[in-house]
């Protein structure tokens, strides 16, 4: 299902990721901006492959609204996946994985 097509009432929540690029902001922007629309209440913003905080400026700018969870850029991911493997096997105490457990964790909630 898109948000496009969906409603509050077929959406239990709508997490929309962000990396620290432009195109990618003005994606999420746009998606947040269609959720309010249609009444989509519970929204998670992820920032991705964060740098530092340039990164976190930049995403609050284009977006208008703090991230509720940042994954770090991580060599832990990228070496998981040069290896064909989940970075959750293959880094599980790096701080992207802990990010993500972060993400899953609020979204039980």
């Amino acid at each position: 299902m898109t948000v496009a097509r969906g409603d509050d009432s077929q959406i239990d929540a709508l997490v929309v990721v962000v990396e620290p690029y432009p195109r990618s902001a003005e994606v999420g922007r746009r998606l947040l901006e269609m959720a309010e629309a249609k009444g989509i209440t519970r929204r998670v913003v992820v920032a991705n492959k964060v740098t530092g905080d340039d990164d976190l400026v930049a995403i609050r700018a284009w977006l208008g609204v703090d991230p509720d969870i940042v994954i770090p850029e991580d060599r832990g991911v990228s070496s998981a996946d040069r290896a064909g493997a989940s970075p959750m096997d293959h880094a599980p105490d790096s701080d992207a994985v802990g990010a993500l457990r972060e993400l899953a964790t609020s979204l039980l909630v």
